[in-house]
């Protein structure tokens, strides 16, 4: 896997999309990108009567465009204030203003620029973003096809100790473990969580497939850590107690059975259960 160059953050100026912010110029600054930053302003039509006195209304698409044109002018100053507070001037990238809602309006956004990683802040409880009908991290995890650091209050991002849980499937996360590699390249530990949740496999059972994977990634500078426990968000917290993590790396799934904006995914209760960034992989 390529160093991450291009980092995109989605801004709708709340304390979540800052910390968002915060957190991708400790990335950009680590793998020396650059960080571009974009805001959806949803299509709001000016409706007026079309004679004076009747009922009947119409679109005036001139003081339509006349608002849309203020109110991209107001947010291209509001992003740029954003920009010179939070990130370093020399990663400062593209701004981009999506006339759309983040749901369809970021699949075309890709569509258009080389994008590595999108870099999306979310609230850390149950209580989620409900900005651009629903929340926006859950939508791009689920949408996009590009990694996506979700990161629910931000602090240093610490690159020492990576975590990543695996559950042993032959439905390996390339690139998940591609990215793995590339922390490791860049001075990282790779911590493997396996959490056992039954009581048919003992430590003596899995630690040898555990290591067999391991040695097929050809990562060098690991621990594997096997923890029993029946709930398996409650063992991979156990394992983030007792290493402290400044990064989990896990994969989710898009599967139109399983997913309602991955609710119920792992990846989706771990992000609520800890402040510990989250890079999620869809597979």
């Amino acid at each position: 896997m390529k160093d991450i160059k291009n980092l995109l953050v989605p801004i709708d100026f709340t304390k979540e999309s800052v910390a968002g912010l915060k957190a991708a110029n400790q990335f950009a600054t680590k793998f020396k990108g650059k960080v571009h930053v974009v805001h959806f302003l949803p299509y709001h039509p000016v409706v007026t009567p079309v004679y004076p006195g009747d009922n009947s209304m119409s679109v005036n698409k001139v003081v339509q465009e006349q608002q849309m044109e203020r109110e991209k002018i107001h947010v291209l100053r509001k992003l740029k204030t954003e920009m010179d507070l939070y990130l370093s001037e020399d990663l400062r990238g593209q701004i981009y203003i999506v006339s759309d809602t983040l749901n369809s309006g970021m699949n075309d956004l890709l569509d258009d620029i080389k994008v590595d990683l999108i870099v999306s802040g979310t609230s850390g409880s149950s209580n989620l973003i409900e900005k651009f009908s629903g929340n926006n991290t859950e939508k791009m995890i689920r949408k996009s096809g590009i990694p996506v650091l979700a990161v629910s209050n931000y602090a240093d991002v610490s690159l020492d100790d990576v975590l990543i849980a695996t559950d042993l499937s032959t439905e390996l996360p390339t690139r998940l473990y591609d990215m793995c590699r590339l922390l490791e390249n860049h001075g990282a530990t790779i911590h493997f969580v396996n959490v056992n949740t039954t009581e048919l496999l003992n430590e003596a059972d899995i630690l040898p497939k555990m290591s067999a994977l391991v040695k097929a990634l050809k990562i060098r500078n690991f621990r594997i850590h096997i923890v029993s426990n029946k709930g398996e968000v409650n063992g991979i917290m156990k394992v983030v107690d007792k290493i402290h993590p400044g990064l989990i790396l896990m994969k989710t799934y898009q599967k139109s059975s399983f997913w309602t904006f991955f609710e119920g995914s792992l990846a989706e209760k771990v992000i609520h259960e800890t402040e510990v960034p989250v890079l999620v992989e869809q597979v």
